[in-house]
């Protein structure tokens, strides 16, 4: 897909520096790749957080017991 952008050239060199390339589109498609793989952790890492606290350990459980084949 070809689209026309108006984009900083200061911050296009900045970024493409950082990226150790000179092709535009490569450098687009990288910034854009990061920012879609940034939002899905930072998605991700919310929905943990909402699930913290969800489960819990029975208080009958005993690992010593079940290590020693003597529960189920």
């Amino acid at each position: 897909m070809q689209t026309t952008i108006i984009i900083d050239d200061n911050l296009l060199a900045e970024a493409a520096k950082l990226a150790n390339t000179d092709n535009q589109s490569q450098l687009i498609e990288k910034a854009l790749s990061e920012f879609i793989q940034h939002h899905k952790l930072t998605h991700n890492k919310a929905r943990l957080l909402e699930l913290y606290g969800a489960g819990g350990i029975r208080d009958d459980y005993d690992y010593k017991a079940l290590r020693n084949g003597e529960g189920k």
